[in-house]
């Protein structure tokens, strides 16, 4: 299923018998998932998550632009992810195959289709100046499942991200650095966790939770879903033509809600813990926040030809 160096066919055989015996060639059960790892960067949405030996780093900054005509009061989200060649030898810089594009997919549509942030309380000033906020995420290392991965570092880097406070005075807006005014934290409304299986043929017990690199490449097709804690399914994805039945989709459904709430816990107290660590360095007179603000809006009138050309992207995506 994806670009990886191929699997010989007793490698195959092997992966598949030993998921009947309901064991994996890592040592876990079909349905439980790699140790998840998420490590915040000293910069405001900088971080790096790892699930087994994936790792994906993600990082957010704003900007400042003109908004649509037809929506004057909605900021904008971008997600970029890069599938770089650092990260496996099958990923061409600049030439993103077909895997490449359908995984970026799913991971942008996941949070942006799914309204996990709140692009209305990105606007400062409606029809004329709408916060802009671009999210990348880079593949580092690739041991299969890079959605879920590189889904899972881009929700912490938006949860973690703060953008500059502004004060609107009529018509004119002021942007404040980081010294001047605390910074403000993204209004999300849920945090959407892709959770994916990789299946290997129809039979029920040839399916698996977080599929390596290996179990990746000898699939026939993955079901990817994407849930929140409210046991709330945004979206489901599948590729590959291995038909399921509706019954055990349901019943994967219910899997991937489990493991999305024990995600969502676990990224939730990490964060309250790193805001913990942030006040004791602010007590001590250390810089929290270090995220640089390079957007100055004195001048009323925006070009119009960055608005036109951000819409031309925004549609190219979707």
């Amino acid at each position: 299923m994806a670009e990886a160096p191929p699997v010989s066919v007793n490698e195959k055989k092997f992966i598949e018998n030993a998921l009947r015996k309901g064991i994996r060639v890592d040592g876990r059960k079909a349905l439980t998932m790699r140790k998840l790892q998420i490590q915040f960067g000293r910069k405001a949405g900088t971080v790096e998550v790892s699930l087994g030996k994936t790792r994906v780093f993600s990082a957010c900054s704003a900007d400042v632009v003109k908004p649509y005509p037809d929506r004057p009061s909605e900021g904008f989200l971008r997600l970029f992810v890069d599938f770089s060649p650092m990260a496996s030898p099958y990923f061409e810089h600049n030439r993103p195959s077909g895997r490449s594009v359908q995984l970026s997919r799913m991971v942008q549509r996941g949070i942006r289709e799914s309204n996990a942030v709140d692009t209305e309380s990105l606007c400062i000033l409606s029809g004329s100046r709408v916060w802009e906020i671009r999210c990348d995420v880079r593949v580092l290392d690739d041991d299969g499942n890079l959605g879920d991965c590189a889904n899972i570092a881009a929700v912490c880097s938006l949860l973690h991200f703060r953008r500059p406070d502004v004060t609107v005075v009529g018509d004119r807006v002021t942007l404040h650095s980081v010294d001047q005014r605390q910074p403000v934290q993204l209004a999300m409304h849920h945090i959407p966790i892709i959770i994916s299986f990789g299946i290997i043929a129809e039979d029920e017990s040839l399916v698996m939770i977080d599929p390596n690199r290996k179990e990746t490449t000898v699939s026939t097709a993955e079901l990817s879903f994407t849930v929140n804690k409210h046991k709330e399914i945004c979206g489901i994805h599948k590729i590959g033509g291995t038909p399921l039945n509706p019954n055990k989709i349901l019943k994967y459904a219910n899997v991937a809600i489990e493991n999305a709430t024990a995600i969502t816990e676990k990224i939730e107290k990490l964060l309250a813990e790193e805001e913990k660590s942030q006040q004791k360095r602010s007590r001590r007179g250390e810089s929290v926040y270090t995220n640089p603000i390079e957007a100055f809006i004195d001048n009323p009138e925006m070009e119009e030809e960055k608005g036109e050309t951000k819409k031309k992207m925004e549609e190219e995506e979707d």
